[in-house]
């Protein structure tokens, strides 16, 4: 798994090590507001959720667990401090198919960093990994991510194929 650049972002593959900087934004309580999971537990349950990522692979081999910390590129201190702002992250499946995901800490929300990144990353999965469709589930309330969506050239799914992926009830299901 390699670092992607963007004008503005180096996504640097996650590790254990990037939960010191992400756990202070990812356990903001307006962050789990429209997510399924919360926030995380504690810093030490985050270390080891990343740790576990590290791996980059399922169990069973059969998807690649593909995960990047947002970092600025004009923090000087970043590289060193690991200061991320936030994570990208896609499961790829065995069939060409990729679900893909974004936070992104309030600080930096209407800033266009969580658009910069996905696109980034939805770049890489089409030529590194031969993805030929990705998907996202997001909270029906959270105009700000499905608008997001829609501006990476994701359509809302119709009912039928939400239903086919067992999308919860509130969920959008969105593809591209």
């Amino acid at each position: 798994m390699q670092a992607l650049h963007t004008p503005r972002l180096r996504l640097e593959p996650l590790v254990a090590a990037h939960a010191d900087a992400l756990y202070p934004l990812l356990a903001d309580q307006r962050m789990a507001e429209f997510l399924d999971h919360g926030p995380p537990a504690s810093l030490q349950a985050l270390r080891e959720r990343y740790g576990r990522l590290e791996s980059r692979r399922s169990g069973d081999g059969r998807e690649h667990w593909l995960n990047w910390a947002l970092v600025r590129r004009d923090d000087a201190a970043a590289a060193e401090a690991r200061g991320a702002i936030g994570v990208v992250q896609a499961t790829v499946l065995d069939d060409g198919r990729a679900w893909v995901a974004y936070e992104v800490g309030c600080a930096w929300w209407g800033r266009g960093i969580a658009t910069e990144a996905t696109q980034a990353m939805l770049d890489h999965l089409a030529l590194g990994y031969a993805v030929t469709q990705c998907m996202a589930t997001v909270d029906q309330r959270n105009a700000r991510s499905w608008r997001l969506l829609e501006r990476l050239g994701f359509a809302r799914a119709d009912a039928a194929q939400a239903a086919d992926m067992e999308v919860q009830p509130g969920d959008r299901f969105y593809l591209r």
